[in-house]
């Protein structure tokens, strides 16, 4: 099973692949994560799913210290409504925000059970993630007038269509 959108973002149609060497997408080194990181599925998709699983594990890893796993169920109760996530998506996320150096995983080996990659944010990381949060919150505001208008739009319409 891999992430599957409940929306999609229209941006660039038909562009997949792994960026290169150099800037990874919050301006940090590394390369970024593409559409096929994150499970691809239809025209802008694979980066609208990307910006919010990102988002999501980065809130996450704010609050707390957890593996994979864990940060799977998290962002299932967070953005259920706007992705969904199966734990090997994760661990490619995962990897690949270490790669930009936004988390750092270490093992931890517990007294019972088996050995787990435990994550947590860096500093740059918590960066990344006030330069999300901005940016969701344009795209909210920008989203609400969208509604906003088009409500209007709608009733305005339906009112010119209600004599006839």
């Amino acid at each position: 099973m891999t992430a599957s959108p409940m929306n999609t973002d229209p941006g660039e149609p038909g562009r997949r692949g792994r960026r290169g060497a150099g800037q990874g997408q919050y301006g940090t080194p590394g390369r970024g994560l593409s559409a096929g990181d994150a499970g691809g599925g239809g025209p802008g998709g694979g980066r609208y799913r990307r910006a919010v699983l990102e988002t999501s594990i980065l809130a996450s890893l704010a609050e707390t210290t957890t593996h994979g796993y864990d940060l799977v169920e998290q962002i299932d109760e967070l953005a259920a409504d706007l992705v969904c996530i199966d734990p090997g998506t994760m661990y490619r996320l995962l990897r690949g925000l270490e790669e930009q150096g936004l988390v750092r995983s270490s093992w931890q080996t517990p007294e019972a059970g088996p050995s787990r990659r435990m994550y947590v944010i860096t500093d740059q990381g918590i960066e990344a993630l006030e330069l999300m949060v901005r940016s969701l919150s344009m795209r909210a505001a920008a989203m609400q007038r969208l509604a906003e208008h088009a409500a209007q739009a709608a009733a305005r319409a339906r009112e010119g269509t209600s004599g006839k």
